[in-house]
């Protein structure tokens, strides 16, 4: 119609305009204007003509300052490059870290580049590299703001963390619909850690345990002796029922919750410096999240593995499971994590499976009770389970309420959970934020 076509102009007009250089330049010499306070809060210069981005990540963020008792106050800061093409898919960065302790006074850096080719089969290429400090679990159960607060004001400092210097090399690419794949080559060295700090807000006459996750009452001993290590590793996920929609700039996937998810992986480490410490490792895990009509939502991980020929390996490659030790869960990663579960007490290097369920009854159960309706709280139940060789199977029960709050600021979740191995272990509420 004529109207129709007047509009297509008109917004045609609009959209050229918009991606001038003209106009791109003018806005960026607003939003480039660099103010004092940029050193602490961090800064970022676009080219918004030419694609590209520079970053300085500043030192004000919560996630930037931490505290341990290997470190005691740590410092992150870093820069970040960034350029994409919006017509074919492909994107850059460069990413890099400085982490300074004030205790060990060390500073250590790393840094990542990150290439993706295009937005079709998403193929992408990963190099990254440097010197970090690392939980024993990379899965990271404790972030570094709840063990600051743990460590600094209750004198419990959970977080147990070695040295690694790395190198490491990726490739990935959907294969065909569904099917990712990726693989590369990980250099590492390893390196334990001692406490270096006694230092606390609030005092006590309570004592910090050691860095040894086995021996937390030795101070003097660590979990493995420096090593380097090299593995190979192979990952895959599918995605049964994956639908997409391709357009001439890439695809865009359409998952089906009909179905799950499912991932492996298979892990070989065979140059390391002790004999050993070289083993196989096949995983394999599936989640599946389902929204049933009227009656919530369903969420569950089930994971599985074996190790091979790693009678003796370094503690740092056994499996880890996400425990919790501080009765808060900020991020919600309740489907593939613990409540009550001490961080390494079910480490494993045989074979293990664990299992995480959880539906939220949304307003299902709820709404149907008076009074309590006007809370607008949505009740959820769950179950978590860990199998390994020569325990008892961990399970906890939890039954809680999520969407609590007032007006529109609901964040808040509280659970009252219960554990048992080989009979009742303990109880407790878990409270969570959303953001």
């Amino acid at each position: 119609s004529e109207e129709e076509a007047v509009t297509y102009v008109r917004k045609d007009s609009i959209s050229t305009v918009r991606k001038s250089q003209k106009y791109l330049d003018s806005i960026d010499v607003k939003n480039n204007k660099f103010k004092i306070f940029d050193v602490i809060s961090g800064y970022t210069y676009s080219n918004s003509y030419k694609n590209w981005s520079i970053s300085y990540k500043g030192i004000s963020d919560i996630m930037s300052t931490s505290f341990n008792t290997v470190q005691g106050y740590n410092f992150n800061t870093g820069f970040s490059y960034f350029k994409w093409n919006e017509e074919n898919g492909k994107n850059t960065s460069i990413n890099s870290n400085f982490n300074y302790g004030l205790e060990d006074d060390r500073l250590r850096v790393s840094g990542t580049l990150f290439h993706r080719f295009n937005r079709q089969n998403f193929a992408n290429i990963s190099v990254s590299g440097g010197v970090t400090v690392e939980q024993f679990n990379n899965s990271e159960p404790i972030s570094k703001f709840v063990n600051s607060i743990s460590t600094l004001f209750f004198r419990n400092n959970f977080m147990k963390i070695y040295e690694k210097k790395f190198a490491q090399a990726f490739y990935g690419q959907e294969v065909t619909n569904g099917l990712y794949m990726s693989g590369g080559l990980i250099y590492e060295k390893r390196k334990a850690l001692l406490n270096t700090t006694d230092f606390s807000i609030v005092k006590s006459s309570d004592l910090y345990t050691s860095n040894d996750p086995l021996q937390p009452l030795n101070f003097a001993s660590t979990p493995f002796n420096e090593h380097h290590i090299i593995k190979g590793r192979i990952s895959g996920r599918i995605r049964f029922g994956q639908k997409y929609i391709s357009r001439p700039d890439g695809k865009i996937t359409l998952r089906d919750d009909d179905y799950p998810t499912l991932f492996f992986s298979y892990e070989k480490a065979f140059g390391a410096t002790n004999n050993n410490f070289k083993f196989d490792l096949v995983t394999a895990s599936m989640t599946y999240n389902k929204t049933i009509g009227n009656k919530g939502n369903f969420r569950s991980m089930i994971r599985s593995g074996k190790f091979f020929n790693a009678a003796n390996i370094a503690f740092v490659d056994y499996q880890h499971f996400n425990g919790n030790q501080t009765h808060f869960n900020l991020f919600d990663r309740r489907i593939n994590s613990f409540s009550l579960l001490p961080y390494y007490s079910n480490s494993t290097n045989d074979a293990f499976i664990e299992l995480h369920a959880e539906h939220n009854f949304k307003g299902y159960i709820m709404n149907k009770i008076p009074l309590l309706h006007k809370l607008q709280w949505n009740l959820i139940g769950g179950f978590h389970q860990i199998n390994v060789p020569n325990l008892k199977p961990y399970q906890e029960f939890s039954v809680g309420f999520d969407n609590i709050g007032f007006g529109k600021l609901r964040f808040l979740r509280v659970d009252y959970v219960r554990s048992y191995q080989n009979g009742f272990q303990s109880d407790g509420f878990m409270f969570g934020l959303k953001f």
